[in-house]
Parts: C-alpha cells; structure tokens; sequence
C-alpha cells in the first residue's frame, strides 16, 4: 500500500526554497545566473532560509556565529543592503534605498550578549535596526570557506590562475546508505539526485549501488507496501550509498521519505571526517608568468589602496627575484602561512600578522599583510552576485557608504 505524497508545501519550505536549492546544486559557476522563479513577495524569515542555503550555517568556523543577527522576521522583505559591517552609516543607507534587511559579511553579534542595554556600540546599534524596522545576517566565516567569495575576489585580481584551497575543511560531509526495491532504484536515485546527494565539487549524480536481497515480516498494524501482515517476504533490494554536505541532511532525507515506497525506510547516515577540497580557508594559485617581487607588492597595493607591511627583503632570497606561485586569504589569514610555504607559495598575503610571523617565515616566502577590512571590502561584491540570482524581484545593493573603520597616515 502506498502513502500518501504531500503537495507543494513542506515543513522545510514552499517550492520557491527547494528550488533555490536545485539551482545552488546545479551550478558549476556559483556566479552565473540560471533560469529559475521566484517569488515577488516574501517574508524576511524566508529571505533567510534562502540565504542559508547561498551561505550554509554548516561553512562556519566553530567560534563563528553566521546567519540571522537580529529584527522582525514577520515583515514583508523591500530590499537587500550588503556591506562589511553594521554601522550607523549602512543603517542611514539602508532606510534612504529602501532596504530593510542588511546583510553584511562581519556578524553584529559576534559575542554573546547578556542584556541589550544602552551602552557599548553592539548593544547601540541593535536598538537602531529594531527601532527602524530592519533585519540583519551575516555571510562571515562560511563564506570564507567559499572558495570564489573572499579569498577569490582577490586572486581573480592578482591574475591568478588554477587556484585551490589552501586549507580544505573536514567534518562537513555525509553518507547515506539506504535499501531500495530494484524496480524503483532509478526514480529513488534521481529524487536525491535533485536536492543535492551526490553533488561535491565539480561532479554531480555520484552514488554507488549494490543489488542484493532483503527481508521484512510485516507487523500487527503495519500497511505493507509488499507482502502481507504476518508473512516474511524476501525482496531484491539495491543497497544505495549517496555522499553529501551536512546542510543538506534536512531536504535530503525529506525526499528520501518522499520517493520510498515503503512505509518504514531502512537507512544509515554517517559523519565522514575526509577534507573537502572545494572548501576551506585560503587559496594558492600561479601568475601566467613570473613577475619581481616589487612588481607583485605594487599590484597588491594597487588593487587594495592601503599600504602594506611584508617580510624584511635581507630575510629572504626572493628579494630581487620573482614571483610566481602566490597563496591569500582575505581577513585574518596570518596562522595559514605555513600552509602556504608548504604549497611551494613565494609569497602569502592576509591580514594581522604578529612579529614572530614575520621572523619565523624568514627566508621561506614572503608575508604581506594589508588591512583587514581591505583584504575583505571586495569580497561584498562577491555577496551581493551570489545573492542576487534568487531575489530578481527585489533591489540587492552594496554599500556606498564607508566601509572601512580605520585610516592611515600618510
């Protein structure tokens, strides 16, 4: 006996998300905007499921806090503001274009509060957004961990080319392993198939298959989809094994039970602890050609408009020489510059170096640091073009205002 199958709506969201979720999966250039419907109105709540699927909860560092910040959720969505920070300027901006959900790539509510007082900036600006109606999320740590956002804003600057990860997170996949009749096995397949298993890096519909034989007495109560109540029934049965991100655990499930015949579905999820070398921290790529080592800090500083700090030259045997291999990360990279000397790098920029940095990686490659907020006010152009494929009927703006909180003397 079949069951029942629900329309449209789940209780992991309408059409409009789990669509949102097909086109993700089956885009190779994150970038490239594909045919799909949207909604022309929504609530901000699900502004932010969409968002969670652009940005996964499930990227971020463990100390992190992505995601919904703070506001009304229950209020229709009139436009995105993306920017680097909450600030009293990208609030003004927000209320001037219209938009009442700010998305910015550093969290408000980075540490934990205890109360929501009157005093210190955070507890200030959480009063602004309430009061004026807005909402905020943040893209911070899992967007890192998106190799064409942050860190690929700037090796797509610096001609980089065959980039990869230079710190490849683990802990983030899964394996399914689920027992189907063979005669339903195809259809099985491509139902997962279309929320997302089998998906990693650049190859899609990846599953592994077993035929073999199952058997199952149904049970007082039970309305068996094969057999009869009392009778052991012995079935050929494909054993399917499927591999996926954690995040999409919820809607892949969700369609497992959605395309199972029986009533009971026989399966196993498992944490798989292997690095995922399509997301990580960091990317490390070549020049099309060697330059000197000057000719690299100068296109750096060009390209970021703030001066930089690098390995004292008499520390190194580059100096005068050339660069060609060259490992970043946008932010607070300084602790992966091991990682890049391990990847043959002549050169590694981030940000917040301390002195030892500097003295330690003497002689090895040459450490660049430029500002923070410099290495990152790129990467929100990268926001916005990820966000904006799925929101075509709403304004998604960036920030004109100032990003940056610090100055430099000149």
């Amino acid at each position: 006996m079949t069951r029942a199958r629900p329309g449209g709506e789940t209780r992991f969201g309408s059409k409009g998300l789990r669509e949102a979720i097909t086109w993700l999966d089956k885009s190779t250039l994150p970038l490239v905007q594909q045919p799909i419907r949207v909604q022309e109105a929504m609530l901000i709540d699900e502004a932010v499921r969409i968002l969670d699927q652009i940005f996964p909860p499930g990227l971020q560092q463990s100390y992190d806090r992505c995601g919904f910040q703070c506001g009304r959720t229950d209020r229709p969505l009139t436009g995105i503001l993306v920017g680097l920070d909450v600030s009293d300027e990208l609030i003004e901006e927000a209320l001037e274009q219209g938009c009442n959900l700010l998305v910015t790539h550093h969290p408000l509510l980075f540490d934990p509060l205890t109360r929501i007082g009157n005093s210190g900036r955070v507890e200030r600006l959480v009063h602004r957004v309430l009061e004026a109606g807005l909402a905020v999320y943040a893209a911070h740590t899992n967007a890192d961990a998106m190799p064409d956002t942050v860190s690929g804003a700037l090796a797509d600057a610096l001609g980089l080319r065959n980039t990869r990860v230079l710190d490849p997170l683990k802990g983030i996949l899964r394996q399914l392993v689920v027992y189907i009749p063979a005669d339903h096995a195809e259809t099985f397949r491509e139902a997962l198939f279309q929320v997302g298993a089998g998906h990693l890096g650049n190859y899609g519909e990846a599953s592994f298959g077993v035929l073999g034989r199952g058997t199952f007495k149904p049970l007082d109560g039970a309305q068996p989809f094969l057999g009869q109540v009392g009778q052991r029934e012995e079935v050929e049965e494909w054993r399917l094994e499927f591999v996926f991100e954690a995040w999409k655990t919820p809607a892949i499930l969700e369609a497992m039970t959605l395309a199972h015949p029986y009533q009971e579905v026989a399966y196993q999820l498992y944490p798989l602890e292997q690095k995922v070398s399509g997301y990580g921290m960091g990317l490390v790529g070549d020049l099309e050609q060697e330059i000197p080592l000057q000719t690299a800090l100068q296109r750096i500083k060009d390209f970021l408009g703030c001066p930089l700090r690098y390995s004292r030259p008499s520390q190194t045997p580059l100096e005068g020489g050339r660069i060609r291999r060259i490992a970043l990360c946008g932010g607070a990279g300084a602790s992966l510059w091991p990682l890049a000397q391990a990847a043959g790098a002549d050169l590694y920029l981030s940000s917040e170096f301390k002195h030892h940095h500097f003295l330690d990686a003497g002689g090895r490659l040459v450490l660049v640091e430029a500002g923070h907020a410099e290495t990152e006010i790129p990467a929100c152009d990268r926001l916005r073009q990820r966000i904006t494929p799925l929101f075509r009927t709403f304004a998604v703006l960036n920030a004109r205002s100032s990003q940056n909180p610090t100055v430099y003397l000149t």
